[in-house]
């Protein structure tokens, strides 16, 4: 991990052990809170468009978002508010069951094509 002044830790997943990354990651969070991942595998494109698609997600109509709210009881979305301003956060139960991921994608009226760009990133 290198950390210098106000940069965010990176962690290199070719140049560490099991042992080591766990602490690494470890130090980043308590330290920081955050840390960036290198060699992580995942390609550039595909890291985009989920960006797109997410940045999409939430700037739907307040009416859309509400719908995912409590997919489970307190797991859903939540709108900023006085307390947090700043936190807007969406809800999928289990990103591995190919259901929860079409009820996800139906309740925000996601395409065609972000609904098998979530689906593919979550098989």
């Amino acid at each position: 991990m290198e950390e210098t002044g106000g940069v965010i830790p990176t962690i290199d997943l070719e140049e560490v052990s099991d042992k080591i990354l766990n602490q690494k990651i470890r130090e980043a969070s308590e330290r920081w809170g955050c840390f960036m991942v290198l060699n992580h595998g995942v390609p550039l494109s595909l890291m985009s468009d989920m960006k797109k698609t997410v940045i999409d997600l939430f700037e739907r109509p307040q009416e859309v978002k509400v719908r995912n709210t409590d997919v489970l009881q307190g797991i859903g979305y939540r709108a900023p508010n006085g307390n947090n301003p700043y936190y807007e956060t969406f809800g999928l139960y289990d990103m591995t069951s190919p259901q929860a991921v079409n009820t996800f994608c139906d309740q925000l009226d996601a395409s065609a094509d972000q609904r098998f760009l979530f689906i593919s990133c979550c098989s």
